[in-house]
């Protein structure tokens, strides 16, 4: 494998090797059942209790742990091997890309970045810019926070062309939803690949291949028609509270000297860039020191410390910042992603209870009887997990352990192990409504009613997730052919 993978299914199945006796002897439809049920908990905490995902999680995986029969004793060791596992290099690469994220931000470079891009294109094809501007935007950025930060631009490109704001604010926020659904070092996706033993160029390559036809197809084709349709009009009362929020979220800060679109684009691009390098070594050059090389530094958590460290130096010192606002701005970055990374690394501990149970294997095979294609299954089990639970990273880190015993089954190479990864992203990503806040963060700033909202940013999403989902099963058929 080109780069180190984070090998939880190595992990837990240590884990169940060493786990007692008892939790091997309940036959394969109780476990079957042990799992219905430990998914209808998890529902039930969620939903009705309000109780936090990850608590939920750790609830549901020591209720499932417990039923099955392993010691109390074992427990504790289980669920901190789980955790431990997810977040070994999880949490290093989502850290990193938010601290790079927020350099981004506070340096100007996202207002170079759209400027330019709005005189390429000119107002007649101001969606077809901003929605580019939110793709390149959203690989390193957070998808809530890339909203705020692109709000004033999205209304004041809105005012300026006449068309409605729905019209151009569908393109852009489509860019950051599907960037943060299948796109590298977000949670998601780097979640799922640790948990499925996916390797993170091969993830890069086919979330790209599959979400922008998707992002082209959903949310702008489909964001412009439906956006011009409505004639929404700008909420003027919020175009205040919008600079605002873009100011305290970083965005809209004047420094110095603010990065040329060369700097901007290649900040952003490089940690994609090197670990593709990564990725590739080991299938095109032979072994020697430039493999060697090229694999070391194209290592996700590299690749990212490199990036990181070159967006000080470019877009923090060069740019007027001193040390310390640097050093402000990249501890400010880690608030947001503690609760991600804790969510995270709790669907790591399902994972792992699953497998020391027997219950993922007697799920695998349960799945495998089914003659569905793994990918066919993979977004199903999320999409019904997203529907329920609203919270896309949740939904997908508890489906990635549920099918990740039959991916490791069925022996898939990482290409398909990478769209297994996206399909899973996708399940993720259709169908946001009233439980999902990014229903509502783009119901509020619209200045819109639920409806109009289910028949935009829903609707989008879920065009979005299908396309991407289509695409990947189309892309998983022609390779197990091969």
């Amino acid at each position: 494998m080109p780069a180190r993978s984070m090998d939880l299914p190595s992990a837990i199945t240590l884990a169940a090797e060493e786990a007692p006796e008892t939790a091997w002897t309940l036959p394969p439809w109780a476990l079957l059942l042990l799992v219905a049920g430990g998914i209808a908990l998890l529902l039930l905490l969620v939903i009705k209790a309000k109780l936090h995902a990850f608590v939920a999680l750790l609830v549901v995986s020591v209720a499932v742990a417990a039923v099955a029969g392993i010691s109390p004793t074992e427990i504790p060791g289980l669920l901190e091997d789980g955790m431990g596992e997810t977040l070994g290099e999880i949490a290093i690469i989502v850290a990193l890309g938010a601290m790079l994220g927020r350099l981004i931000q506070e340096s100007g470079a996202s207002e170079v970045l759209s400027g330019r891009l709005l005189a390429a294109f000119g107002e007649r094809r101001a969606p077809l810019a901003v929605g580019l501007t939110a793709l390149i935007f959203g690989i390193p950025v957070f998808f809530d926070v890339g909203f705020i930060i692109l709000l004033p631009l999205i209304y004041s490109v809105a005012q300026r062309s006449g068309r409605s704001v729905i019209s151009i604010a569908l393109p852009a926020v489509g860019g950051l939803a599907i960037m943060h659904a299948v796109l590298p070092p977000h949670p998601g996706p780097v979640a799922a690949a640790g948990l499925l033993g996916a390797n993170l160029g091969w993830v890069t390559i086919m979330g790209l291949i599959c979400g922008l036809p998707a992002w082209f197809i959903g949310a702008y084709l489909f964001g412009t028609r439906v956006g011009d349709k409505l004639g929404t009009p700008v909420p003027t009362q919020l175009l205040g509270e919008a600079r605002e929020q873009a100011g305290t979220s970083g965005g809209g800060v004047t420094t110095q000297a603010p990065p040329s679109l060369r700097v901007t684009v290649g900040v952003i691009l490089l940690p994609v860039v090197l670990i593709m390098f990564n990725t590739f070594a080991e299938v095109v050059l032979p072994e020697g020191v430039v493999r060697e090389v090229l694999t070391f530094i194209g290592a996700p958590v590299i690749a990212l410390t490199v990036a990181t460290l070159l967006s000080f130096w470019v877009l923090g010192l060069r740019g007027g910042f001193s040390m310390e606002r640097i050093e402000k701005a990249a501890s400010a970055s880690l608030g947001p992603v503690a609760l991600v990374l804790l969510v995270t690394g709790a669907g790591g501990v399902f994972g792992a209870v699953l497998e020391a149970t027997g219950a993922g294997q007697a799920l695998a095979d349960l799945l495998a009887g089914t003659s569905l294609p793994v990918v066919v299954l993979a977004f199903l089990i999320a999409t019904a997990l997203r529907v329920a639970l609203g919270s896309k990273t949740v939904a997908i880190v508890t489906t990635a352990p549920i099918v990740a015993p039959l991916i490791h089954e069925l022996g898939l190479s990482q290409p398909e192990i990478a769209l297994v990864v996206v399909a899973v992203a996708a399940g993720g990503t259709v169908l946001s409504h009233v439980n999902d806040s990014g229903f509502w963060l783009f119901n509020r700033y619209m200045n819109i009613d639920i409806r109009t909202t289910l028949k935009s940013w829903t609707l989008m999403e879920t065009f979005m997730g299908g396309t991407a989902f289509l695409i990947a099963a189309a892309l998983s058929a022609a390779l197990s052919l091969t």
